[in-house]
C-alpha cells in the first residue's frame, strides 16, 4: 500500500469492529548502514487531534472504503458460515438429524427465497404502466413508460 502525506486511510481494529479514519500527517525516512526506513506519523479524528506513529495502530488499514466494505463483508459471510456450521453439528449430534437434508432443505429454501425476490422485483412491462423515479432530495415522479421517449 502506497502511504502519502495528506490521504485519508481507514482503521478497523482488532479489538472492535470500530472504523476509525486517520490521516497520514507525516513521512519520517531514516537512513541508517542497514539501510532506508520509513515510518508514519498519523492524524486521529478526535477532538485533540491526537497524533500517533503509524505502526502503534492496531487493527486493518484500507485505503478506501469499497475495499474496507469488501472486508468486512467476506468477514461477516465467514462468521454466518461458522456459526450455522457449529449449529448443524449440534443439532445432527443432540437431536440425531442427517447433515445432508438438512443443508439440502437450507438450499431448496434459498433458491425459492431468491426466486420470489426476483419476482417481487421486477415490473411487467407495458407502455401503459406507471413507473416511480427519484429525482433526487426525496422526490419521487411517477412516469408513464412511455414518456420515457420523451425524455431522451
Amino acid at each position: 500500500m502506497k502511504y502519502e502525506v495528506g490521504k485519508v486511510f481507514y482503521l478497523v481494529g482488532d479489538e472492535n469492529l470500530k472504523v476509525i479514519p486517520f490521516r497520514i500527517v507525516e513521512e519520517v525516512t531514516r537512513t541508517t548502514l542497514e539501510g532506508v526506513e520509513k515510518s508514519y506519523i498519523v492524524e486521529l479524528p478526535d477532538n485533540k487531534k491526537t497524533r500517533a506513529k503509524m505502526s502503534q495502530l492496531k487493527g486493518s488499514i484500507f485505503e478506501d472504503l469499497n475495499s474496507l466494505k469488501v472486508h468486512m463483508i467476506e468477514n461477516a459471510k465467514k462468521a454466518i458460515e461458522e456459526i450455522t456450521f457449529n449449529a448443524l453439528s449440534i443439532a445432527e449430534n443432540v437431536f440425531n438429524i442427517s447433515a445432508i437434508e438438512e443443508i439440502a432443505s437450507n438450499i431448496v429454501k434459498s433458491e425459492e427465497l431468491e426466486k420470489e425476490n426476483i419476482n417481487n422485483n421486477v415490473q411487467n412491462e407495458s407502455n401503459e404502466d406507471i413507473i416511480k423515479v427519484d429525482i433526487g432530495n426525496g422526490v419521487i415522479a411517477n412516469m408513464k413508460v412511455t414518456d420515457l421517449e420523451k425524455v431522451n
